[in-house]
């Protein structure tokens, strides 16, 4: 089926209007990638067109989306090297191929990365021809260490710096992203100053954290490395669904079992509110509640 004149259909199959009046191009989109439903709307883009040209009701500047993610990548941003890196890679990727990967979860990353991107273009006055994409629910992992997990992790992890770098990351609770590239000028005597995830952050070094920093020299690895060397060890020492970030999970359980208030673990954190912290860890602590007895 053939398009209406001033219908358009984009790479990622989306149909939009597009007309120019009186030398200003004017783009709606038409919410759909049905081409029969699109000739339905011919006449009603066509009114939209009209009044968005001698009726504007906002001031936002169209920008196609490769033009917007251009303009994103170059704009100033709060990230760190390592999300920099990561949100030109996945845009990029995504312009190049028009196409999610396979794999859900890093296709759930590509689409948080895109709507991100969206969504600075609308703060920033720009409206564009992609569409905000629906983003699943990432499904909540509560996976900690046990004693004897942690102690071979503490331990018997082949590679000492890299292991250093493990007993670091648990006895601070912080994020790989915040230590896998530590520069001399963001160690003080009694925190870390970072970047990562949450924005600009201190993290706590107890005495510790403290002892390993005076003894080993800070690392330099690329997340990928982490991630695959971690989960190497993890098997090798015969421990079952092991990621990286369960050590912070476990920092996180561990001090509130040890009675520190729920208030001062979600600053250790990071967290943006202790509701955050409550979310992650309520679920964790089930099983230490005590038996009890109900009225019948």
């Amino acid at each position: 089926m053939r398009l209406k004149p001033n219908l358009m259909q984009d790479q990622y199959g989306n149909i939009f209007y597009r007309k120019t009046i009186a030398g200003n191009r004017v783009i709606i989109n038409a919410y759909t990638k049905n081409k029969t439903t699109a000739n339905r709307l011919h006449t009603a883009l066509e009114y939209q067109a009209l009044m968005e040209h001698y009726a504007p009701q906002d001031k936002l500047i169209f920008r196609s989306f490769k033009e917007l993610v251009k303009t994103y990548l170059k704009a100033e941003h709060n990230w760190s090297k390592a999300s920099e890196e990561q949100s030109r890679v996945v845009l990029n990727h995504y312009l190049k191929t028009g196409k999610l990967p396979h794999n859900k979860e890093t296709a759930r990353g590509y689409q948080t990365r895109i709507n991100a991107c969206i969504n600075w273009g609308l703060k920033q006055g720009y409206k564009t021809d992609h569409e905000l994409m629906p983003v699943n629910k990432k499904k909540a992992r509560f996976r900690v260490f046990d004693k004897r997990e942690l102690s071979l992790l503490m331990n018997e992890v082949q590679d000492d710096d890299f292991q250093e770098f493990i007993k670091f990351a648990y006895f601070t609770g912080a994020r790989r992203g915040e230590i896998n590239k530590l520069k001399p000028y963001q160690c003080q005597p009694t925190r870390l100053q970072v970047t990562g995830k949450s924005g600009t952050r201190f993290i706590k070094l107890n005495a510790q954290a403290r002892n390993i920093l005076s003894c080993s020299k800070l690392w330099s690895y690329e997340l990928d490395f982490v991630t695959k060397k971690f989960k190497w060890n993890a098997r090798r020492l015969d421990i079952k669904d092991a990621r990286f970030h369960d050590l912070r999970r476990t920092f996180g359980l561990n001090l509130i079992k040890g009675g520190m208030p729920i208030f001062q673990v979600s600053k250790l954190l990071g967290h943006s509110s202790v509701k955050v912290t409550e979310e992650h860890y309520a679920p964790l602590l089930i099983d230490d509640i005590e038996d009890f007895d109900l009225p019948t």
